[in-house]
């Protein structure tokens, strides 16, 4: 698993499928297993799990018989498979992405009804020679939004999937000794594309500089609070943690209503 992927108070039950390393080959069925054979081992692991939810009172089981379930589908459906074969979409659309290909296979999977993709696209942690990553990475990125918005546009699915792009914070207004920018969290943006959501404005604005919010200032629970708006999830809802103790999807639940 990758930092920032972890389900957190959600549970086992939530923690996303990587098909990074051997994620391809995991959504086969192995050599001398077939329908009839797999239908046998999942009744077989029912089976054991029932006596382990017996004595798990964490509620951990009861998360792998979730994720494990899923799994199974993944397999026997072939779907999320199909999807993630980027042989399978004609040669025009991946020369579209031809070196953003992480881009393409977002569209296929929510094509495939998959309901929530992440990419990590390089890295961007410039606290040296900023502007030289900046100049080979920010080509690609804006290649590869601008063709997975045109795409859901094209495909009218635009209404439905919202597009967000950002990070944890935003870069030192100043530059450093080694050519880069630190860390700097009293500012950041973020790009919105979709999702039934206003588009075609810039809402906000900081210094001259970038050191500070100037006007219309909004936190990142805010903007999430927009986009669950969007997808139907109610940020007020609660959900136990590991303690039991009921917690809020989000604390600062206030959208940002310019876009809405």
């Amino acid at each position: 698993m990758s930092r920032g992927t972890e389900p957190g108070f959600l549970g086992v039950a939530h923690r996303p499928f990587s098909p990074s390393g051997p994620g391809m080959q995991n959504l086969k069925l192995v050599n001398g297993v077939d329908a009839g054979r797999l239908e046998q081992r999942k009744e077989m692991r029912e089976a054991f799990d029932e006596v382990r939810k017996e004595i798990d009172a964490t509620g951990t089981a009861a998360g792998l018989d979730s994720f494990a379930s899923r799994a199974f589908d993944m397999i026997t459906s072939g779907t999320v498979r199909n999807a993630l074969d980027l042989q399978k979409e004609d040669a025009s659309g991946r020369e579209r992405y031809k070196g953003v290909e992480q881009f393409l296979t977002a569209r296929r999977l929510v094509e495939a009804g998959v309901g929530c993709v992440t990419l990590s696209i390089g890295g961007w942690d410039t606290h040296g020679q900023n502007f030289q990553t900046l100049k080979r990475q920010l080509p690609q990125v804006d290649r590869g939004v601008a063709s997975l918005v045109q795409d859901l546009h094209d495909r009218g699915m635009d209404k439905d999937v919202v597009v967000v792009m950002w990070g944890e914070f935003g870069r030192t207004p100043k530059i450093n000794m080694g050519a880069g920018r630190d860390h700097w969290s009293p500012v950041m943006s973020a790009l919105v594309a979709g999702g039934g959501l206003r588009m075609g404005q810039a809402v906000g604005a900081s210094t001259a500089r970038g050191e500070r919010p100037k006007d219309r200032p909004y936190t990142a629970s805010q903007l999430l609070a927009t986009l669950y708006h969007a997808i139907g999830i109610d940020p007020a809802m609660t959900f136990p943690n590991g303690a039991g103790r009921p917690m809020y999807v989000l604390d600062d639940r206030d959208p940002v209503s310019e876009l809405l």
